[in-house]
């Protein structure tokens, strides 16, 4: 048995991540006969320096793109490649840039059984009904719903920050890798795949593993 050891750096705010998931889990349902796969899940925030109560989306995204038009255009890219993938994007219903500290200590805290539905449950909840994902009280809901947790517990133990300290250092190891966006894969420390890729390219990637 061929073991691959996939790390993903990804941030829960970044539609691209989303796609790239799903292309990645899609991928490894087609698996190559002797192949094994384990996923590690790092946390990269692209948004780093986003007030803890989050900021206004739209603002912040005309801002960065340069203008409404440009911004109604990325909407729609968003929506174009996330119906390849099985995705729905209501970018109308986001209203806020989150800080998603949080959110990736939840899935630092999460068992491993449950970190693919959480993050899968999170990516939902943002881009398709709009919760402010970095906002204690509807995370520790998606955790709670998903069996995390209890919310209560949950809620003390992130505001304690309970694996703020994993956070960083896959903030920082991201750095040292030279990781300048996300979604990006590295597969057995060997090889790095930077940006959207499809499940066949996965596939064919692992195929020569």
């Amino acid at each position: 048995m061929s073991e691959l050891a996939i790390d993903v750096y990804m941030d829960t705010s970044c539609p691209w991540c989303r796609m790239g998931t799903t292309s990645l889990l899609t991928a490894l349902k087609q698996l190559p006969e002797g192949k094994k796969a384990t996923v590690r899940w790092n946390a990269f925030q692209i948004n780093p320096g986003i007030r803890a109560e989050g900021e206004d989306y739209r603002q912040v995204m005309i801002g960065r793109l340069g203008g409404v038009p440009q911004f109604e255009a990325r909407k729609k890219q968003y929506d174009d490649n996330g119906k390849h993938f099985g995705l729905k994007y209501n970018m109308d219903l986001v209203k806020y840039t989150p800080n998603t500290v949080l959110s990736h200590q939840l899935i630092a805290m999460a068992p491993e059984h449950l970190k693919v539905q959480l993050i899968e449950k999170i990516y939902t909840s943002y881009f398709e009904e709009g919760i402010n994902i970095g906002d204690v009280n509807e995370l520790v809901k998606i955790g709670a719903a998903i069996g995390v947790g209890d919310a209560a517990d949950l809620k003390e133990r992130l505001t304690q920050g309970e694996e703020l300290g994993k956070v960083e250092s896959s903030q920082a190891t991201a750095q040292k890798l030279g990781v300048r966006g996300v979604p990006f894969f590295v597969i057995n420390e060997e090889v790095s795949l930077s940006g959207l890729q499809s499940p066949a390219d996965f596939v064919k990637l692992f195929e020569q593993m």
